[in-house]
């Protein structure tokens, strides 16, 4: 009993992830500590050994949340730094049971149903409130129309998308080509230029983890590693290049501030290499409220560090320095590696690296990496892709 009520509520919780990202984006936190804890019912209701593989993601991000704690001993804003940590620590424990969940799902075609049910019906939200001017949002909230409020949603999308549409092609080639289709068309004709090149970089790597699994996994994973713990040298520079904020400028409205506050972050790591300013001190850093460069029409005021650096990377080296970012490079080459080692289909393994990559892009150029929503919908989407990736039951 227990097992199919903790089941029927990963999938109310899966089939809710889409709407909620476009009617309430922050709702994905709370969404996914509900699916963690259905998970933790259906462990309980189908013991087996910790035989998924996680032990060792799971003692990484333990460390990564206890590291973040024990930063707060050097922070420049301590308390905010205890009170992320415990956060995490929370996220992360829901992550790691979703994730062993996945492993003991006795009906994953209800899985895939609800998954797809819910990204029809929340790309159909999307789409009719990006053509209408916000016509359904407004029904939701106050503030003003503004296209990118469904941004959370089609990044989400892309990450989503071959997962899905490889866990429908079980049913049917056609299915899963439409369903592929429609979600590529929903991301393409959205406005957020982050999703779009996460979706382009995921179909390439799928290609090449369908011709050769295990070595395009193996070199992601040290690529992973190498880009994380490079990520300050190789960053903060580009803003130095040749005419790098002009190209910048004129491929996305916030191209170039994002290259100026790479520029910033990279000075702020340089001066705390090792330890970091503190877990979750980006919004504290001296300096950061400063004009990145002069106010113009084209570019009103800038700081040089709105909340966060824009990579995720970054984040890390400046919050939790070399110890924190070792972590978090181990913790995606580790996901690489399972993903090579994998039992699956070749479709569903294929499409799980393009999901990977696509999130791995989107973590580069978007969002504070320890933002609720983004963790707790990164978590729903892990449990869903490993649940629906191993082929009939």
């Amino acid at each position: 009993m227990l097992a199919r009520w903790s089941e029927a509520g990963l999938a109310a919780v899966v089939l809710l992830l889409p709407p909620v990202l476009v009617l309430a984006p922050h709702g994905g936190a709370p969404l996914a500590i509900a699916g963690g804890l259905c998970a933790a019912g259906l462990l309980a209701a189908v013991p087996q050994p910790l035989a998924c593989g996680w032990r060792a993601p799971a003692a990484i991000l333990a460390a990564l949340a206890l590291w973040g704690a024990v930063s707060a001993a050097w922070s420049i804003d301590p308390g905010r730094s205890l009170i992320l940590a415990a956060r995490l620590a929370g996220l992360f424990a829901a992550g790691v049971a979703l994730a062993c969940a996945a492993e003991r799902v006795a009906a994953p075609r209800r899985l895939i149903l609800a998954l797809a049910l819910g990204t029809g019906v929340a790309s159909a939200l999307a789409v009719v409130d990006y053509a209408s001017g916000g016509g359904v949002l407004r029904h939701f909230h106050t503030r003003p129309y503004w296209p990118m409020l469904l941004d959370q949603f089609t990044t989400v999308l892309a990450i989503l998308a071959l997962p899905l549409a490889a866990a429908l092609a079980r049913y049917g080639a056609g299915l899963g080509l439409a369903a592929a289709l429609v979600m590529a068309a929903a991301v393409f004709g959205l406005v957020d230029t982050g999703a779009k090149l996460a979706l382009a970089a995921a179909l390439p790597v799928a290609a090449l983890t369908w011709w050769r699994r295990r070595a395009t996994a193996r070199i992601a994973a040290i690529a992973s590693l190498a880009a994380i713990l490079a990520a300050p040298l190789i960053l903060p520079p580009l803003v130095r290049l040749p005419g790098a904020l002009h190209i910048a400028d004129s491929l996305k409205a916030s191209g170039g501030h994002r290259l100026l506050i790479w520029q910033f972050a990279g000075a702020r790591i340089a001066e705390h290499p090792v330890l970091g300013w503190g877990l979750d001190a980006s919004r504290a850093i001296p300096g950061g409220e400063d004009a990145a460069r002069a106010a113009s029409a084209a570019h009103p005021e800038q700081d040089q560090l709105p909340l966060h650096p824009h990579d995720a990377a970054l984040q890390v080296w400046l919050e939790l320095g070399a110890v924190g970012a070792a972590l978090a490079g181990l913790f995606a080459a580790l996901l690489w590696w399972r993903l090579g080692n994998a039992a699956w289909p070749p479709l569903a393994a294929a499409a799980a690296a393009g999901g990977l990559a696509a999130a791995l892009v989107i973590a580069a150029e978007a969002y504070g990496i320890w933002q609720e929503w983004w963790l707790g919908s990164l978590a729903l989407v892990l449990f869903a892709t490993l649940a629906t990736a191993r082929g009939e039951r």
